[in-house]
Protein backbone atom coordinates (compact mmCIF):
# COMPACT_ATOMS: atom_id res chain seq x y z
CA UNK A 1 0.00 0.00 0.00
CA UNK A 2 2.72 2.47 0.96
CA UNK A 3 4.61 1.65 -2.23
CA UNK A 4 1.59 2.39 -4.42
CA UNK A 5 0.95 5.66 -2.58
CA UNK A 6 4.54 6.72 -3.09
CA UNK A 7 4.35 5.92 -6.80
CA UNK A 8 1.12 7.90 -7.09
CA UNK A 9 2.66 10.87 -5.24
CA UNK A 10 5.75 10.74 -7.44
CA UNK A 11 3.63 10.71 -10.61
CA UNK A 12 1.58 13.63 -9.32
CA UNK A 13 4.74 15.61 -8.54
CA UNK A 14 6.05 14.88 -12.02
CA UNK A 15 2.85 16.16 -13.64
CA UNK A 16 2.95 19.36 -11.61
CA UNK A 17 6.63 19.95 -12.38
CA UNK A 18 6.02 19.32 -16.09
CA UNK A 19 3.08 21.72 -16.35
CA UNK A 20 4.71 24.49 -14.34
CA UNK A 21 8.01 23.96 -16.16
CA UNK A 22 6.29 24.26 -19.55
CA UNK A 23 4.60 27.49 -18.47
CA UNK A 24 7.89 28.88 -17.16
CA UNK A 25 9.72 27.91 -20.37
CA UNK A 26 7.03 29.79 -22.31
CA UNK A 27 7.56 32.93 -20.24
CA UNK A 28 11.32 32.85 -20.85
CA UNK A 29 10.69 32.15 -24.53
CA UNK A 30 8.75 35.42 -24.74
CA UNK A 31 11.69 37.32 -23.22
CA UNK A 32 13.38 36.92 -26.60
CA UNK A 33 10.49 36.99 -29.05
CA UNK A 34 10.96 40.68 -29.89
CA UNK A 35 14.79 40.82 -29.57
CA UNK A 36 15.10 37.82 -31.89
CA UNK A 37 13.21 39.78 -34.54
CA UNK A 38 15.18 43.02 -34.16
CA UNK A 39 17.07 42.55 -37.46
CA UNK A 40 13.75 42.41 -39.34
CA UNK A 41 11.89 44.97 -37.24
CA UNK A 42 14.68 47.53 -37.48
CA UNK A 43 14.61 47.32 -41.30
CA UNK A 44 10.83 47.29 -41.77
CA UNK A 45 10.10 50.05 -39.24
CA UNK A 46 13.32 52.04 -39.64
CA UNK A 47 14.24 51.63 -35.99
CA UNK A 48 17.46 52.87 -34.47
CA UNK A 49 19.14 50.91 -31.69
CA UNK A 50 17.67 53.39 -29.22
CA UNK A 51 14.09 52.82 -30.42
CA UNK A 52 14.61 49.08 -30.56
CA UNK A 53 16.05 49.17 -27.06
CA UNK A 54 12.98 51.05 -25.86
CA UNK A 55 10.90 47.98 -26.72
CA UNK A 56 13.05 45.90 -24.40
CA UNK A 57 12.90 48.61 -21.75
CA UNK A 58 9.10 48.65 -21.93
CA UNK A 59 8.95 44.87 -21.53
CA UNK A 60 11.25 44.62 -18.53
CA UNK A 61 10.11 47.74 -16.67
CA UNK A 62 6.49 46.57 -16.79
CA UNK A 63 7.59 43.05 -15.89
CA UNK A 64 9.71 44.28 -12.98
CA UNK A 65 7.00 46.46 -11.49
CA UNK A 66 4.35 43.82 -12.15
CA UNK A 67 6.37 41.06 -10.56
CA UNK A 68 6.65 43.04 -7.35
CA UNK A 69 2.84 43.16 -7.26
CA UNK A 70 2.07 39.70 -8.63
CA UNK A 71 2.57 37.99 -5.27
CA UNK A 72 -0.28 40.00 -3.82
CA UNK A 73 -2.47 39.10 -6.83
CA UNK A 74 -1.70 35.42 -6.22
CA UNK A 75 -2.79 35.79 -2.60
CA UNK A 76 -6.05 37.44 -3.65
CA UNK A 77 -7.08 35.56 -6.79
CA UNK A 78 -5.14 32.29 -6.63
CA UNK A 79 -2.06 31.07 -8.43
CA UNK A 80 -3.86 29.27 -11.26
CA UNK A 81 -5.97 32.27 -12.31
CA UNK A 82 -2.93 34.52 -12.27
CA UNK A 83 -0.95 31.96 -14.29
CA UNK A 84 -3.72 31.73 -16.89
CA UNK A 85 -3.82 35.51 -17.15
CA UNK A 86 -0.07 35.68 -17.73
CA UNK A 87 -0.11 33.09 -20.51
CA UNK A 88 -3.08 34.81 -22.13
CA UNK A 89 -1.29 38.16 -22.12
CA UNK A 90 1.81 36.59 -23.67
CA UNK A 91 -0.24 35.14 -26.52
CA UNK A 92 -2.04 38.45 -27.01
CA UNK A 93 1.29 40.28 -27.17
CA UNK A 94 2.51 38.02 -29.98
CA UNK A 95 -0.73 38.59 -31.91
CA UNK A 96 -0.27 42.35 -31.52
CA UNK A 97 3.29 42.01 -32.79
CA UNK A 98 2.16 40.04 -35.83
CA UNK A 99 -0.38 42.75 -36.72
CA UNK A 100 1.92 45.72 -36.02
CA UNK A 101 2.09 48.41 -38.68
CA UNK A 102 3.69 51.12 -36.59
CA UNK A 103 5.95 51.75 -33.63
CA UNK A 104 3.10 52.32 -31.12
CA UNK A 105 1.82 48.82 -31.77
CA UNK A 106 5.29 47.43 -31.17
CA UNK A 107 5.35 49.25 -27.83
CA UNK A 108 1.91 47.87 -26.98
CA UNK A 109 3.13 44.36 -27.77
CA UNK A 110 6.13 44.79 -25.49
CA UNK A 111 3.94 46.14 -22.68
CA UNK A 112 1.52 43.21 -22.95
CA UNK A 113 4.37 40.71 -22.94
CA UNK A 114 5.94 42.37 -19.91
CA UNK A 115 2.67 42.26 -18.01
CA UNK A 116 2.23 38.59 -18.90
CA UNK A 117 5.76 37.72 -17.87
CA UNK A 118 5.35 39.42 -14.48
CA UNK A 119 3.18 36.72 -12.94
CA UNK A 120 5.30 33.62 -13.36
CA UNK A 121 7.68 33.43 -10.40
CA UNK A 122 5.08 34.18 -7.69
CA UNK A 123 2.47 31.92 -9.33
CA UNK A 124 4.89 29.11 -10.23
CA UNK A 125 6.54 28.91 -6.84
CA UNK A 126 3.18 29.01 -5.08
CA UNK A 127 1.97 26.01 -7.08
CA UNK A 128 5.22 24.10 -6.57
CA UNK A 129 5.28 24.74 -2.82
CA UNK A 130 1.66 23.70 -2.42
CA UNK A 131 1.48 20.72 -4.78
CA UNK A 132 4.92 19.04 -4.74
CA UNK A 133 6.00 16.70 -1.95
CA UNK A 134 8.64 18.08 0.40
CA UNK A 135 11.23 15.47 -0.60
CA UNK A 136 11.01 16.58 -4.23
CA UNK A 137 10.77 20.35 -3.81
CA UNK A 138 14.46 20.83 -4.58
CA UNK A 139 14.07 18.85 -7.79
CA UNK A 140 10.96 20.86 -8.66
CA UNK A 141 12.82 24.15 -8.33
CA UNK A 142 15.65 22.77 -10.45
CA UNK A 143 13.27 21.66 -13.18
CA UNK A 144 11.60 25.07 -13.02
CA UNK A 145 14.90 26.87 -13.55
CA UNK A 146 16.07 24.48 -16.25
CA UNK A 147 12.80 24.92 -18.15
CA UNK A 148 13.33 28.69 -18.16
CA UNK A 149 16.79 28.27 -19.69
CA UNK A 150 15.35 25.93 -22.33
CA UNK A 151 12.83 28.62 -23.23
CA UNK A 152 15.65 31.14 -23.61
CA UNK A 153 17.65 28.77 -25.80
CA UNK A 154 14.71 27.80 -28.00
CA UNK A 155 13.39 31.28 -28.77
CA UNK A 156 16.17 32.57 -31.07
CA UNK A 157 16.28 29.40 -33.16
CA UNK A 158 12.49 29.15 -33.33
CA UNK A 159 11.83 32.81 -34.14
CA UNK A 160 14.67 33.46 -36.59
CA UNK A 161 14.21 30.11 -38.29
CA UNK A 162 10.56 30.84 -39.08
CA UNK A 163 11.25 34.51 -39.87
CA UNK A 164 13.95 33.60 -42.38
CA UNK A 165 11.62 31.22 -44.21
CA UNK A 166 8.14 32.69 -43.79
CA UNK A 167 8.65 36.25 -42.54
CA UNK A 168 8.71 37.81 -39.10
CA UNK A 169 4.92 38.19 -38.90
CA UNK A 170 4.44 34.45 -39.26
CA UNK A 171 7.13 33.93 -36.64
CA UNK A 172 5.13 36.13 -34.26
CA UNK A 173 1.97 34.13 -35.03
CA UNK A 174 3.87 30.92 -34.26
CA UNK A 175 4.90 32.41 -30.90
CA UNK A 176 1.25 33.25 -30.20
CA UNK A 177 0.32 29.65 -31.00
CA UNK A 178 2.93 28.39 -28.53
CA UNK A 179 1.49 30.63 -25.83
CA UNK A 180 -2.01 29.30 -26.54
CA UNK A 181 -0.74 25.71 -26.33
CA UNK A 182 0.74 26.45 -22.91
CA UNK A 183 -2.46 28.17 -21.76
CA UNK A 184 -4.62 25.30 -23.01
CA UNK A 185 -2.39 22.79 -21.25
CA UNK A 186 -2.60 24.40 -17.81
CA UNK A 187 -6.36 25.00 -18.16
CA UNK A 188 -7.26 21.49 -19.33
CA UNK A 189 -4.93 19.86 -16.79
CA UNK A 190 -5.77 22.27 -13.97
CA UNK A 191 -6.81 19.35 -11.77
CA UNK A 192 -3.13 18.43 -11.39
CA UNK A 193 -2.33 21.92 -10.14
CA UNK A 194 -5.36 22.10 -7.88
CA UNK A 195 -5.01 18.77 -6.13
CA UNK A 196 -4.85 18.44 -2.36
CA UNK A 197 -1.83 20.17 -0.89
CA UNK A 198 0.91 18.01 0.67
CA UNK A 199 1.14 17.94 4.44
CA UNK A 200 4.12 20.33 4.53
CA UNK A 201 2.15 22.99 2.62
CA UNK A 202 -0.91 22.69 4.90
CA UNK A 203 1.28 22.93 7.97
CA UNK A 204 3.05 25.99 6.60
CA UNK A 205 -0.23 27.72 5.80
CA UNK A 206 -1.57 27.16 9.31
CA UNK A 207 1.64 27.85 11.21
CA UNK A 208 1.73 30.95 13.33
CA UNK A 209 -0.20 34.22 13.33
CA UNK A 210 -0.75 36.30 10.21
CA UNK A 211 1.99 38.88 9.73
CA UNK A 212 2.06 42.07 7.68
CA UNK A 213 2.22 41.46 3.91
CA UNK A 214 5.34 43.65 3.89
CA UNK A 215 7.13 41.75 6.65
CA UNK A 216 9.41 40.16 4.06
CA UNK A 217 11.15 43.53 3.63
CA UNK A 218 12.83 42.92 6.98
CA UNK A 219 14.39 39.66 5.75
CA UNK A 220 18.03 40.15 4.81
CA UNK A 221 17.99 37.27 2.32
CA UNK A 222 15.41 39.14 0.23
CA UNK A 223 17.73 42.11 -0.13
CA UNK A 224 20.70 39.87 -0.89
CA UNK A 225 18.72 38.31 -3.74
CA UNK A 226 17.53 41.75 -4.85
CA UNK A 227 21.05 43.12 -5.33
CA UNK A 228 22.38 39.85 -6.73
CA UNK A 229 19.82 39.81 -9.55
CA UNK A 230 20.26 43.54 -10.14
CA UNK A 231 24.05 43.26 -10.55
CA UNK A 232 23.97 40.11 -12.67
CA UNK A 233 21.36 41.36 -15.13
CA UNK A 234 23.10 44.70 -15.70
CA UNK A 235 26.09 42.84 -17.13
CA UNK A 236 23.93 40.38 -19.05
CA UNK A 237 20.99 42.37 -20.42
CA UNK A 238 22.74 44.26 -23.20
CA UNK A 239 24.28 41.14 -24.71
CA UNK A 240 21.03 39.21 -24.45
CA UNK A 241 18.92 41.84 -26.17
CA UNK A 242 21.20 43.34 -28.82
CA UNK A 243 23.62 40.57 -29.81
CA UNK A 244 21.83 39.49 -33.05
CA UNK A 245 21.56 43.00 -34.51
CA UNK A 246 25.12 43.94 -33.58
CA UNK A 247 26.65 40.71 -34.88
CA UNK A 248 24.69 41.06 -38.13
CA UNK A 249 25.34 44.76 -38.72
CA UNK A 250 28.91 44.99 -37.45
CA UNK A 251 30.34 41.59 -38.38
CA UNK A 252 28.03 40.60 -41.25
CA UNK A 253 26.91 37.30 -39.71
CA UNK A 254 23.79 35.70 -41.19
CA UNK A 255 20.72 36.47 -39.11
CA UNK A 256 20.22 32.90 -37.90
CA UNK A 257 23.88 32.59 -36.89
CA UNK A 258 23.80 35.98 -35.16
CA UNK A 259 20.75 34.95 -33.15
CA UNK A 260 22.64 31.97 -31.76
CA UNK A 261 24.39 34.41 -29.39
CA UNK A 262 21.11 34.97 -27.54
CA UNK A 263 20.97 31.87 -25.28
CA UNK A 264 22.31 32.80 -21.84
CA UNK A 265 26.16 32.71 -21.85
CA UNK A 266 26.50 31.24 -18.37
CA UNK A 267 26.74 27.77 -16.85
CA UNK A 268 23.35 27.99 -15.11
CA UNK A 269 21.71 25.06 -16.94
CA UNK A 270 24.58 22.72 -16.04
CA UNK A 271 24.39 23.76 -12.40
CA UNK A 272 20.63 23.32 -12.35
CA UNK A 273 20.91 19.82 -13.84
CA UNK A 274 23.50 18.92 -11.21
CA UNK A 275 21.27 20.23 -8.42
CA UNK A 276 18.33 18.20 -9.70
CA UNK A 277 20.32 15.02 -9.14
CA UNK A 278 21.13 15.84 -5.52
CA UNK A 279 18.88 14.62 -2.70
CA UNK A 280 16.62 17.15 -1.05
CA UNK A 281 17.16 17.68 2.70
CA UNK A 282 14.13 16.71 4.73
CA UNK A 283 14.44 19.66 7.07
CA UNK A 284 12.97 22.94 5.86
CA UNK A 285 14.08 26.44 6.86
CA UNK A 286 11.87 28.37 9.20
CA UNK A 287 11.31 31.12 6.63
CA UNK A 288 9.33 28.67 4.51
CA UNK A 289 6.56 28.72 7.11
CA UNK A 290 5.16 31.94 5.69
CA UNK A 291 3.90 31.27 2.15
CA UNK A 292 2.52 34.79 1.74
CA UNK A 293 5.89 36.24 2.67
CA UNK A 294 7.63 33.87 0.29
CA UNK A 295 5.38 34.77 -2.64
CA UNK A 296 5.87 38.50 -2.16
CA UNK A 297 9.59 38.09 -1.65
CA UNK A 298 9.87 36.01 -4.82
CA UNK A 299 8.36 38.85 -6.81
CA UNK A 300 10.33 41.65 -5.22
CA UNK A 301 13.72 39.91 -5.27
CA UNK A 302 13.42 39.22 -9.00
CA UNK A 303 11.83 42.53 -10.02
CA UNK A 304 15.11 44.50 -10.25
CA UNK A 305 16.53 41.98 -12.69
CA UNK A 306 13.55 42.51 -15.00
CA UNK A 307 13.70 46.27 -14.79
CA UNK A 308 17.47 46.52 -15.14
CA UNK A 309 17.43 44.38 -18.26
CA UNK A 310 15.64 47.18 -20.04
CA UNK A 311 17.94 49.89 -18.71
CA UNK A 312 21.10 48.69 -20.42
CA UNK A 313 22.51 51.60 -22.46
CA UNK A 314 21.44 51.16 -26.10
CA UNK A 315 24.93 51.92 -27.38
CA UNK A 316 26.75 49.57 -25.03
CA UNK A 317 26.49 46.44 -27.17
CA UNK A 318 28.02 48.21 -30.13
CA UNK A 319 30.95 49.32 -28.02
CA UNK A 320 31.28 45.82 -26.60
CA UNK A 321 31.39 44.02 -29.92
CA UNK A 322 33.47 46.61 -31.76
CA UNK A 323 36.28 46.51 -29.21
CA UNK A 324 38.73 43.83 -30.29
Amino acid sequence: MNGSLQIEASAGDFRVMSLVGFAHATSHFFHLVIPSLFPWLMVDFGLSFTRAGTLTTAFFVVSGIGQALAGFAVDRYGAQRVLWTGLGLLSLSALALAMAHGYPTLIASALLAGAGNAVFHPADFTVLNRRVSAVRLGHAFSVHGLAGNIGWAAAPVFMTGIAAVAGWRNAALAAAALGLVALTSVVLLRGNLGASAPAHARAAADDGPRSSPFAFLRVSAVWMCFFFFLASIIGFGALQNFAPSVLHNVYGLPLTAAASALPPPRPAPAGICLRSLMPTPRSRPASASSPRRARSAAGVSRSPSNAAAGWSPPTSPSCFFCSR
